[in-house]
């Protein structure tokens, strides 16, 4: 069949011979559309929020929301509310004023062995009060005076959220976009995208999809006048992908991640020709408990038991990691703890419970049987089946050295280390596969790349976990809401550039 560059090249020679032609329009050349708008976001969560709310407010135009799922935030929603922001105004009220952007950046190269994107983690951090300044505008409260130093940050610069979600932040950004004049739409299945000589124009989606038959709804097609912004987060529920790219990874882990984390909008990208980087570095919440599924409250618990307690393995009764480093160290060592068998032989991790007893991520946690209350080292010794006479050691040698203020065994950082004194809260963990640092290669300003070229595709955006190469080898805590927020600034500039 000729190209249609045929039928020009044809038609402009009969033209030349005074000749006229009427030239018949292929149908993949001009695709029939059911809707037009300006910019079309793929996916609810921080990105997608943050991406919406700053286009429409770049004066981009209409701004269309897809979303595949029967409720507004994905992986967002059910974040921990963690969110690193270099002198935010807690920490300067704390009187550390020697943060900077830089400095988080050095701790996330760091973090990232060799495999980060200084550049683009510096772009993201430098519009890290941006992105906290639009939360508290859009009202989103913050625990008050609550600004600590979490796993793999060499200061204290995670606030949270005030009930500990990010649900806290996706359901007021929604309320904003939404007043402003961003449009949202549920379930949404995105088939595929539309690519029209050689640029992005729009997507093929299923509207009416109850998750998770592909079979519901009917098709339609939306094009994007101005650009289509994949913020469809990551693929850790796709087990046949997950196990494709990193079959090293114990397929038995529990998930923090909605059922719906997919990734069927990255493939479909990637069908077209964008170049996808790490998509074997899944990385692994080391903050898991065995005693809940998906995200849980563990991570909330832990927020005390890594900064205040310690954690033995069951095995020996002794300590085997440096409790606040980063989640690639921290899970690795978790994971090392297993019976002959190869069964896991969750470690347990415990605070003094005088002092965080009537704390809400203690009794919340001692409700819900994830936690447990034990009057001495005997008791948890023979609840959990631990060498006392090694346990009681480990805590004689671990009060010593908080005395002291120095770790010999892990050089853990002392600052807010606490003797152990019965009675104990004490809890099991277990990682659990948590964030993809693969997926779409972008440049700093968020156009995903193609494979091909290794230049901007026309018409393609990405944030949010979807996009990949950003944090290399292992993601800091606190980072992915500070990621997602402040591409949302970064990508609609991006866009109005391009337009």
């Amino acid at each position: 069949m000729s190209s249609r560059r045929s039928f020009l090249k044809y038609g402009a020679a009969l033209t030349a011979t005074g000749l006229t032609v009427s030239l018949p329009a292929k149908a993949a050349d001009a695709p029939k559309w059911d809707e037009e708008v300006d910019v079309l976001v793929i996916g609810s969560g921080f990105a997608g929020l943050s991406c919406a709310l700053n286009a429409k407010r770049e004066g981009l135009g209409s701004v269309l929301v897809l979303e595949k799922m029967q409720v507004i935030g994905g992986n967002s929603a059910i974040n921990g509310g963690w969110f690193a922001v270099p002198r935010n105004p807690i920490q300067l009220a704390q009187g550390i004023n020697d943060d900077s952007p830089e400095e988080l950046v050095k701790d996330q190269l760091i973090a990232a062995r060799g495999m980060g994107d200084e550049a683009k983690l510096r772009k993201i951090a430098n519009h890290a009060l941006d992105s906290y300044n639009l939360c508290v505008e859009s009202g989103v409260k913050f625990k008050k005076d609550f600004n600590i130093q979490v796993g793999g940050h060499n200061k204290a610069r995670a606030v949270r959220t005030q009930h500990g979600t990010g649900g806290d932040i996706t359901s007021k950004l929604y309320e904003v976009a939404k007043a402003e004049g961003v449009d949202f739409r549920l379930q949404h299945f995105i088939e595929d995208l539309v690519v029209e000589n050689d640029a992005v124009t729009g997507v093929v989606v299923r509207r009416g999809y109850r998750f998770p038959d592909e079979k519901t709804g009917h098709t339609l097609r939306i094009k994007a006048r101005k650009g289509v912004i994949l913020a469809s987060g990551g693929f850790t529920r796709n087990m046949k992908l997950r196990a494709m790219v990193d079959p090293s990874l114990d397929p038995t882990l529990d998930g923090t991640n909605h059922l719906g984390a997919t990734g069927e909008a990255m493939l479909s990208a990637m069908g077209h020709g964008a170049l996808a980087v790490h998509l074997n570095m899944i990385q692994t919440g080391h903050w898991g408990s065995p005693d809940e599924g998906g995200f849980g409250w563990s991570n909330a618990l832990l927020s005390i038991g890594w900064h205040q307690g310690i954690s033995v393995s069951v095995l020996s009764g002794k300590r085997y990691m440096d409790e606040r480093a980063d989640r690639l160290y921290c899970s690795t060592r978790i994971m090392a703890n297993r019976y002959e068998d190869g069964s896991p032989a969750y470690p347990l991790v415990f605070i003094n419970y005088d002092k965080y007893g009537k704390d809400e991520r203690v009794t919340r946690a001692l409700r819900d049987e994830m936690a447990w209350k034990v009057d001495s080292l005997e008791a948890m010794a023979e609840k959990f089946n631990v060498p006392v006479a090694e346990l009681k050691k480990t805590v004689a040698r671990w009060n010593e050295q908080v005395k002291q203020g120095v770790d010999p065994d892990f050089n853990r950082k002392m600052d807010t280390a606490e003797e152990l004194k019965a009675p104990f809260v004490v809890s099991r963990i277990w990682p659990k596969v948590h964030y993809c640092m693969g997926g779409l290669k972008t440049d700093v300003d968020g156009r995903v790349l193609s494979a091909k070229t290794l230049e901007p595709m026309k018409g393609l955006y990405a944030a949010g976990e979807v996009s990949g190469g950003t944090h290399g080898e292992a993601r800091l805590s606190s980072c992915a809401c500070l990621e997602g927020l402040a591409m949302g600034f970064i990508v609609p500039k991006a866009i109005k550039a391009d337009a």
